[in-house]
């Protein structure tokens, strides 16, 4: 993973300082005891390269968007890494001091969950979306930090309906108030329209690329959808030469 290329400014609609966060408690902490093959590198590797790099990015974010804000994260395309590069960096931020919440809005192919090893049998997102349960009531706190997580239960194949403003803007409102920091993992820009469902109630977007995976021709026409709300992108499984003594650079035992 490496840090973002020309990260900027776009301003942002609403959001409030850590001192006016309102956060209700929860009681729905999880534990995550990440597998030797995880790319949670947070947990498995909080000495490594990778964990750096997430850094830089947060640096970035903090410096352009001091306040925080309500930020989605997407790719051109299947398969290039914008759901482990969302738990990564909604990671960064909980450690840096930020109360941060991860949302799932993949319902067509929901990877949060995998990607955190945890089952979300009941009150997922979109049972929050429907009003059958609040926010609050659904939202699972990872370990005792500044982490939170609203997953997807089920796999919704068409979810246009329950993406639609008059569900998505009251829970986004909620999390306003709630969370510094909100991390919207969303379906890839092409070729689904949830993306443009989404984007109007975000206050900005981070693109995830692959090296020697995405498709020159997609980014392109994936940033003319994302507009004004582009706020950088993220090169994922770009070779750094000498990564192998950086990542653990300071570690070594003389």
């Amino acid at each position: 993973m490496s840090s973002t290329l020309g990260l900027h400014s776009t301003g942002i609609t609403r959001v409030v300082g850590d001192a006016g966060l309102h956060l209700e408690p929860t009681k729905r902490v999880i534990d995550i005891v990440p597998s030797k093959k995880s790319r949670l590198v947070f947990a498995t590797e909080p000495e490594g390269l990778a964990v750096e790099q997430y850094k830089l990015v947060r640096r970035r974010l903090r410096a352009l968007h001091p306040e925080g804000g309500v930020m989605l994260i997407t790719s051109p395309s299947p398969g290039e890494g914008k759901t482990l590069t969302s738990v990564n960096l909604g990671w960064c931020l909980a450690e840096g001091g930020h109360r941060t919440c991860l949302v799932d809005l993949d319902f067509r192919a929901p990877g949060v969950s995998p990607t955190l090893g945890y089952d979300f049998e009941e009150d997922g997102v979109e049972d929050v979306l429907n009003g059958k349960i609040t926010a609050s009531e659904a939202i699972r706190q990872i370990g005792d930090g500044s982490y939170y997580v609203l997953g997807v239960r089920k796999r919704v194949p068409s979810p246009g309906d329950i993406l639609s403003p008059s569900y998505l803007t009251p829970l986004l409102d909620k999390l306003r108030t709630m969370f510094q920091w909100v991390i919207v993992d969303s379906a890839p820009i092409i070729p689904m329209a949830d993306v443009a469902e989404i984007l109007p109630q975000v206050d900005g977007a981070l693109m995830v690329v692959r090296a020697g995976k995405t498709e020159e021709a997609l980014i392109a026409p994936a940033l003319e959808i994302l507009g004004a709300k582009v706020w950088g992108m993220v090169m994922n499984d770009c070779p750094i030469n000498g990564s192998s003594y950086y990542g653990y650079y300071g570690n070594r035992k003389k």
